[in-house]
Order: C-alpha cells, then structure tokens, then sequence
C-alpha cells in the first residue's frame, strides 16, 4: 500500500511540474526525446527538447529500464528489458500507474524490446536456443514467435506498417562484419540491404529509407546514413567523425526532419590506453556520451545536446505524439496532459 501511495504521490508531482511547462509554452506540437541515463540502482526516463532543455522525469516502476525502452504507439506503456529478476527479461510498463508487468520468463537474456507502429507485437532479441536471434511477442505476453535462424542479430527496428522489420546482423557466410537485413513481420523473405559491414539501424517514418552507420573505414569516419529499401541512394545524414568514436542508438524523429543518436568520442589519453590493450571499465569509456540531433537534410548536422554529466546517455527514444497530446474524452486514449485537463475542468 505504501509503495502504490509514492507511486500516486510521484505521479501526481509530474502532472503538476508538467502543468508549469504547458504555461511556458511546451506544447503539445514539440518533439521530445526519452532516454535513460548510464547511473546505478534505479533508473528514471528523462525527458528533453531540442534546445536541450531538461523536462520532468518519468519514474519507473518497482523494476529498473535496463538495457533499452521501446514507447508503445500510443504512448501509455513502455516495453524494457531488465535483469531484476536475476536475467534478462523484457516487461511492459503502464507509464499511467506505474504498474510492471513480465512478458519474458526464459532463463537466457531477453533484451532490446521493439515495439510495433500498429501496437499488436514486441519484438526482441533472445539467446533461447544458442544465438542472439529475432523473436515477436504479443504485446500482452503471448505467442512467442522465433523470427530469425542465423544468430548475431542486433536491435529490431520495425517498418512504419508495421509489416517489415530491419536488424543488423553478422552472419558467417556473408563475410566479416555486420550487414543490415530486412524481413517480413512473420521472419519471411529474408533480404540482405547492405553491402557493408553496419551498425543498429531506424527507419524513416515514411517507410522510404533505413538509416545505418556504415564501417569507419569505408566512409573516411563514422557517421549516419540512409539508404532506401531496395538498397539503393544511399546518402549521409550527420556530419563525419573522426578518432575513435562511437554512434549508438539512432531514432529518427516522428516527423521525420531530424534523427537523434548517442555520441561517445574518446580522449587521446583514453584512446592510447585502449590501444595498448588496457582493461578499461564501461563507464569510463562511455563517460563523454552527448545526445546530438541532426536535420536529415543537412549533412553537417550532428550538434550535441548538453545533459548534466550525471546523466550520461544510454539509450533514447522519441517520445509519442500521442503521450504530448490531450484527449478530449475519458473514453479515448488518456496522457498525462490529458488527465491534468480533464482535472482543470472539474475544477472550473
């Protein structure tokens, strides 16, 4: 009982502390990023604009997000793996009530959730039968679906339809590296979209183009780019980088006009100590992540958002228009906007 009382209580302090950005201006039109930052114990998602303006948090709930969230369509739940129960597991989270449920029980790791546009499925990666593979879930924990059979698979990212998935994977006799694939959403017609090795990948709103970073070495740097789903124009979205940097976790943004990613660049000094094989701790390495946003029509694009340095970034994610937007009837699809008008008005 007192657990479901903080759990009130701290809802009821965002409503009010998101009240003060509705009267300064934060509507509902914004495009605003979710991440959860690299700290220990319980993780909280943080919310910023842009301009890099820090919004309330959301506080989780009994569990802890851990290695990534996906948001639901319509922007009441979040899906994220978390090993509170001694392995990774992916649960749902009802972001309303703070209620958790479990999706996955296996005993091998179940991490990086994806949730489908159309809300009906999750997919994730799972170690179940030997490899890092593909699998689909419903969205209330049913009907578990095995989608790949190559192992090596990294982050789903599903088609705007929600009828194709694209993932990056290694697979022995396509060569060294990775490659980005696409699939249908029931793990059929199977197509490689790359011909270079490749990172995690997010597709275009518009369904027309996945976005990828391709090897340093084939592009002079690292940096972001797009190519169309027939494998073809293949075109540059961020700036090139240079030295030993790392881009991760890339989201392209609702409307389509910017894609948001995680930047680690590393110090000469770091850089020398990896080089001669020190064992140097995660935390260190990744100390120096920014979160950047880059306009995908302009290809110098890439300028980093400043968070407080105990907030260092470790996965993102836009957030739903329909959690930013406010619903007229009880009946229909309720924020936390929403509840705080309907509240404004039985007050009136």
């Amino acid at each position: 009982m007192k657990r479901t009382q903080t759990y009130v209580i701290l809802g009821t302090a965002l409503l009010l502390s998101i009240s003060l950005f509705i009267s300064n201006g934060w509507t509902a039109e914004a495009e605003i990023i979710s991440f959860v930052p690299k700290t220990n114990g319980e993780r909280s998602i943080h919310f910023i604009d842009t301009q890099g303006e820090l919004l309330p948090r959301l506080m989780v709930g009994p569990g802890r997000i851990g290695s990534s969230f996906s948001w639901s369509p319509n922007g009441h739940s979040i899906t994220h793996g978390s090993n509170q129960d001694g392995d990774p597991d992916i649960y749902v989270m009802d972001v309303r009530t703070n209620v958790e449920r479990q999706l996955t029980f296996h005993q091998s790791r179940d991490i990086w959730p994806a949730w489908s546009p159309n809300g009906k499925w999750i997919a994730f990666i799972s170690e179940r039968d030997g490899e890092m593979d593909i699998y689909r879930i419903d969205a209330n924990g049913e009907n578990v679906m095995r989608l790949t059979n190559q192992g090596g698979c990294q982050r789903p990212a599903w088609s705007p339809d929600s009828e194709s998935i694209a993932f990056s994977a290694s697979r022995k006799d396509a060569g060294i590296g990775s490659f980005i694939y696409v699939m249908s959403a029931e793990g059929k017609r199977l197509r490689r979209l790359t011909n270079t090795s490749s990172g995690v990948c997010t597709w275009s709103p518009d369904g027309k183009e996945i976005a990828y970073i391709p090897p340093g070495d084939a592009v002079g740097g690292i940096a972001l780019f797009s190519i169309n789903i027939n494998g073809k124009n293949m075109r540059q979205l961020t700036r090139l980088y240079k030295g030993l940097t790392l881009i991760t976790s890339p989201k392209w943004s609702p409307s389509g006009k910017r894609i948001a990613y995680i930047l680690t660049e590393t110090s000469e000094e770091l850089k020398r100590r990896l080089l001669q094989g020190a064992l140097v701790p995660a935390a260190e390495i990744f100390a120096n992540s920014v979160i950047c946003i880059a306009n995908t029509d302009d290809v110098g694009g890439g300028d980093p958002i400043e968070t407080p340095r105990e907030l260092v970034p470790g996965h993102l994610d836009w957030v739903p228009e329909e959690f930013l937007s406010v619903s007229p009837s009880a009946e229909k699809q309720i924020t936390f906007w929403g509840k705080l008008k309907q509240s404004e008005n039985a007050a009136k």
